[in-house]
């Protein structure tokens, strides 16, 4: 893999040291007129600076944990105690306006709530309990797409994105599932001993214990945390009692 740094202003570093000093390597002039041993001393001269520049460029790098993370969204509002935690890092407490960086664990405790505004119109609502990584957000290109991991028990949590053409997939990835989001609004989250998933509007995906289901606005599913025997992944239109105690676990 080829990196570009500043270290190097002649070039990358897949063309070696040398280049910070704007010659070649191996292309070392001998004055002339001078006999073998001048140019011999010439070579270990310049031998000497490639040989202990290789450990400083190494030193130079900057290390995973350290590499600048980019701002993808900002808090909207908090109620309880909500952090942000990175490999390496203090965990920072969060409030209004506090920004969201890639690869944030977004942790909730116990009666807290959090709401978030991401790039690309993209809202997250999270419940008490809830563990959410933003693992990429890349809203342009080929690759364009978000991941959303929850590194908790599943939520409560809603995502919700308005419709647009072309907006980039979105990938939310359960202990129990993974779901598949576009201009969506869905809940997930654990009710009544299992995982569940409800669709406010648009259409999502949902792969699951080895089964793959759609859901429509409207339709919910419930999911087998230890599934023994076959999956029954029944849709179902969810009724105005159960959405409320869902979204009872965001509000």
């Amino acid at each position: 893999m080829r990196v570009r740094s500043s270290f190097f202003p002649c070039g990358d570093a897949s063309e070696g040291p040398s280049s910070l000093f704007g010659f070649a390597a191996g292309a070392v002039t001998r004055p002339a007129g001078r006999g073998k041993s001048a140019g011999v001393q010439g070579d270990r001269q310049m031998r000497y600076p490639r040989r202990h520049l290789l450990p400083l460029i190494g030193l130079a790098a900057p290390r995973p944990g350290q590499a600048a993370r980019a701002r993808v969204g900002e808090v909207s509002s908090v109620t309880g105690s909500a952090t942000a935690l990175f490999s390496g890092d203090a965990p920072r407490a969060l409030a209004a306006a506090s920004p969201v960086l890639i690869e944030d664990l977004l942790s909730t405790e116990a009666s807290a709530r959090l709401a978030c505004q991401l790039d690309g119109g993209l809202a997250l609502r999270l419940g008490g309990g809830a563990k959410l990584r933003i693992d990429a957000a890349v809203l342009r290109g080929p690759q364009a797409g978000v991941v959303l991991r929850d590194l908790g028990v599943g939520g409560p949590l809603l995502v919700d994105r308005p419709p647009a053409a072309g907006a980039p997939p979105i990938a939310l990835v359960l202990p129990w599932a993974r779901i598949g989001v576009r201009g969506t609004r869905v809940f997930a989250g654990v009710m009544d001993g299992a995982g569940v998933v409800f669709v406010a509007r648009g259409r999502v995906t949902v792969d699951a214990v080895g089964t793959r289901v759609a859901l429509a606005e409207g339709e919910g599913i419930d999911i087998p945390l230890r599934p023994s025997g076959p999956p029954d992944l029944a849709v179902r239109q969810w009724s105005r009692a159960r959405i409320a105690r869902a979204m009872a676990l965001l509000e």
